[in-house]
């Protein structure tokens, strides 16, 4: 430092992120649009029923109705990061402004680690891959860059990314299937990337600004960790509530229920039994019929809702009216052209469907 009037001045030290203008407009947009994305995300996985698993408990408690309190906390890291972004010499000296920092990299942290076991362990290498994958098309743009021109190298992955679209956009007959992962995508990564993110702002306001804890500070600390108590507090009351509320049984493909209760060797149904301790009867066509309508629950949850307020109503009463195993044999043999149809139209978009399918209902 240089002395001048017998006091020190302070040499200006910009953080990593200011270092463009772009970086700060997408670090800002990033960051605020981050809890949408995971929380948009996370309500598509909401259970359906008291399933007994912990991912179930584990989604339960990351919904934004039950992360109401939390999302002051969010808010008030949000706000103060886009501050840093706006001038990082002004308002990096007040210490309110950097625990906020601080409390969003803790948030972004947590929420990236229940994350994780929310969407159980099959999900894994989905996880890394998006998780990874932003390195990876960093290095491949610098290296096309390098090589054929930076024209061609943000060209070729939108070119692709077109051509992603419109082959998808056949394949399923939906427009809306791309943007599905594309949710799929931003909802796992996001708080990964602003944990990343914030965690490098953290760093520097700790290395540049960061001094002595004095009370006022300490006193702010412990207000900050006051309130998060309340929040994980209020989540996790909310998230029994939630669960409790939930049916004890899995909501029923009735009549394909009802059809899998003929006889045994000509539907091939077997008998298993439930998180809950029930038994009931399950074949393929249950299983594949099933799956059918998850996946049109991650692509158009509007349309299933009212598909299952209609299916409700209508679907109890006939499977009631199934009531031995000739009528079930016969319902079963009428929906075998929409299993077939119905799934080997859903393979073209997610090949592992059949494995997929058989790890439902399983004992």
């Amino acid at each position: 430092m240089d002395e001048k009037n017998g006091e020190p001045s302070e040499v200006r030290v910009a953080p990593p992120i200011l270092d463009a203008g772009w970086k700060r407009v997408l670090s800002g947009l990033f960051v605020a649009a981050a809890p949408v994305f995971n929380f948009s995300f996370i309500n598509l996985l909401k259970p359906e029923w008291q399933d007994g698993k912990l991912s179930s408990r584990i989604i339960l408690f990351l919904l934004p109705e039950s992360a109401l309190y939390f999302f002051s906390l969010l808010a008030y890291a949000i706000i103060c990061y886009i501050l840093l972004l706006w001038d990082s010499d002004r308002y990096a000296k007040f210490f309110p402004i950097r625990l906020g920092v601080y409390g969003g990299t803790a948030l972004a942290l947590q929420y990236t680690l229940l994350t994780i076991p929310a969407l159980q362990g099959s999900a894994l290498p989905y996880i890394l891959l998006c998780y990874i994958s932003p390195f990876v098309f960093s290095r491949f743009q610098r290296w096309l860059s390098a090589r054929w021109g930076t024209a061609f190298a943000w060209g070729l992955p939108v070119g692709l990314g077109v051509l992603a679209f419109i082959a998808s956009l056949f394949l399923t007959g939906s427009a809306s299937t791309p943007f599905v992962f594309i949710l799929f995508f931003l909802g796992i990564s996001a708080p990964f990337w602003s944990f990343l993110v914030a965690l490098q702002a953290s760093r520097w306001l700790w290395k540049h600004h960061e001094t002595t804890l004095t009370l006022r500070r300490g006193l702010g600390v412990f207000a900050w960790l006051g309130a998060y108590a309340f929040a994980l507090r209020f989540n996790i009351l909310k998230m029994f509530e939630l669960y409790n509320a939930l049916p004890a049984e899995p909501p029923n493909c009735y009549i394909a229920a009802a059809a899998a209760k003929g006889h045994p060797r000509f539907v091939g149904s077997t008998e298993v039994t439930l998180a809950n301790g029930k038994t009931m009867r399950v074949n393929r066509q249950l299983k594949r019929l099933k799956a059918l309508e998850i996946a049109w629950a991650g692509v158009s949850a509007p349309s299933h809702r009212k598909m299952r307020r209609v299916y409700d109503l209508i679907g109890k009463r006939l499977a009631q009216r199934i009531q031995n195993p000739i009528l079930a044999d016969i319902a079963y043999l009428l929906l075998i052209p929409v299993e077939y149809a119905s799934f080997f139209a859903l393979q073209w978009i997610v090949p592992e469907i059949q494995s997929l399918s058989d790890r439902l209902y399983h004992s």
